[in-house]
């Protein structure tokens, strides 16, 4: 039976003839899929490089939500200054996006030199086949540590932004908390569509 990790592996693997289509994520982060055809030995080589970038993503994803806990654990037990769930806020942001480029960087330095004994990619994917391509390849492990942590983001700006109004701070506090509530319900929201696509495309299998 295939882990976790190797379902999720294969997700970006479609049979074809003379090998299978890869579908890889643009080299520069944000654009459109490509699919690549290659062979049975060069599919494994990618795969290993797929692996290993879904153990990283793993690990990074729980230091994240560590960070995430944390702060709502001190946040319910203290009044926190709203302007410190803010930074704490874009300090998440921050490592969000890190998260992505690092992960990012470390695929394509793996299977680069896959890619370059392929002549030349096929066809390019939009935005929602990208997005399936997503929910296709991530294991359910990371999915649930981004939609918790998203979760956590919001439930200590719902604390912050009570307190503030508690006290009759009516401004700034606010509009920080209301910032930090929206970053994490939206990537609670990310995370709960990619599960729901997640599913959906394992009971059309």
């Amino acid at each position: 039976m295939l882990s976790i990790f190797d379902r999720a592996v294969e997700a970006s693997f479609k049979p074809a003839e003379g090998g299978y289509d890869f579908r890889c994520p643009s080299p520069w982060l944000l654009g459109s899929w490509r699919i690549y055809r290659v062979n049975q030995a060069q599919k494994e080589r990618l795969s290993e490089g797929l692996r290993s970038r879904q153990r990283l993503v793993l690990r990074l994803l729980v230091g994240c939500l560590l960070i995430a806990a944390a702060f709502t654990a001190v946040q319910a037990k203290t009044d926190s200054d709203p302007a410190v769930a803010a930074v704490f806020v874009i300090v998440i942001l921050a490592v969000l996006l890190a998260i992505a480029v690092v992960q990012h960087v470390y695929l394509m330095r793996k299977i680069e030199p896959v890619l370059a004994e392929v002549r030349r990619p096929g066809e390019h994917t939009g935005l929602h086949e990208q997005i399936v391509g997503i929910a296709a390849s991530i294991s359910p492990l990371p999915l649930v540590l981004g939609g918790v942590g998203g979760a956590l983001i919001a439930a200590a700006n719902i604390k912050s932004m009570f307190l503030a109004l508690a006290e009759g701070r009516i401004g700034l506090d606010i509009v920080w908390s209301l910032l930090g509530l929206l970053v994490g319900a939206a990537l609670t929201s990310y995370f709960a569509y990619l599960a729901i696509l997640k599913r959906r495309l394992r009971h059309r299998r």
